[in-house]
């Protein structure tokens, strides 16, 4: 009776660990076919641009003056002060950011910046004689939930040289395909910004904006050669994490900073942002950027591999 016992007692034992065995198998395969590891931690919570981490390391530190973060209600900002420009913006898009309020067009110095550090007036991009719009990189139509929002958007900290057939046709197209997204169920998280030097506006190629002050002070405005963006499209919901897939859509595109690029290369036939469609890894190793890195590894490079389709 007593072996019967224990037997059984020990057959119980081992039904007991090979059920939670399973069910750990389970969680882990679960894990990697969803999101991430079990240790996911971020130092943001759902919806904030960086929730899925942070591309260039960027740290709200005066030394850092090439990586500076600036933290928005509206958006993030890895700024850099040598090029006067975002090196990246950073913003969560999704029904509560659009609303009915109207477009600011005032645009305006960032006056958060540290002290000592010159703040782009909106006057200094000199169009007349460089030809280069003041682009938004999180743009004015994303924001629309409060005037507050959008006017946000006109901060010269958001801003980079494009040309006007860049910012007004291709750029312009992809901001609105955007929104299309948000507008049949999902949400994205988007970075997006400049890379390299030199771009062709409606003044020709110039590699920097000038700006001479009357005190003899000089300061330049780095032009860039393209304007870059990637998106992780989710369906809205409240598990932003949990709904990370290895189905995920995820877009990337790379526009050159040129009057031309309204032209497939080499041809007068309309190109558009579908024309300059590419990976995140590809973006990647141009910027040496990170994203999405809090993600598992292998279902970061399985997304960042990915080329969109409409």
């Amino acid at each position: 009776l007593g072996v019967a016992f224990l037997d059984k007692y020990a057959l119980e034992k081992i039904i007991e660990e090979v059920e939670s065995k399973e069910a750990n198998e389970k969680e882990d395969v679960k894990k990697s076919e969803i999101n991430v590891s079990g240790d996911f931690e971020s130092d943001y919570v759902e919806n904030h641009p960086l929730f899925f981490g942070n591309p260039s390391d960027a740290v709200f530190d005066v030394s850092s003056e090439t990586n500076y973060l600036m933290e928005k209600s509206q958006f993030t900002i890895s700024y850099n002060n040598k090029k006067l420009i975002p090196n990246w913006v950073g913003w969560h898009l999704g029904q509560q950011d659009l609303g009915e309020a109207e477009r600011s067009d005032k645009f305006i110095p960032d006056v958060t910046l540290p002290e000592g550090w010159y703040q782009v007036r909106k006057e200094d991009y000199q169009f007349n004689l460089y030809g280069f719009d003041r682009g938004h990189v999180c743009p004015s139509a994303d924001k629309t939930a409060s005037s507050e929002d959008n006017e946000a958007t006109f901060l010269m900290t958001n801003m980079i040289p494009q040309s006007p057939n860049c910012n007004r046709i291709v750029w312009m197209h992809l901001e609105a395909y955007e929104r299309e997204l948000v507008e049949q169920g999902n949400e994205l998280y988007i970075f997006a910004g400049p890379y390299g030097t030199g771009g062709t506006g409606s003044r020709g190629y110039f590699e920097e904006i000038v700006i001479k002050k009357k005190n003899g002070d000089v300061y330049n405005i780095s032009v860039p050669a393209v304007s870059w963006k990637v998106i992780m499209i989710l369906p809205e919901s409240n598990d932003d994490l949990n709904a990370v897939t290895k189905e995920t859509e995820v877009l990337a595109v790379n526009v050159p900073n040129t009057q031309e690029c309204k032209y497939i290369e080499g041809t007068k036939e309309s190109a558009d942002w579908q024309n300059y469609i590419c990976s995140i890894n590809y973006i990647e190793e141009m910027t040496g950027y990170d994203f999405f890195v809090l993600l598992e590894d292998s279902l970061e490079e399985k997304l960042e591999s990915k080329i969109y389709e409409e």
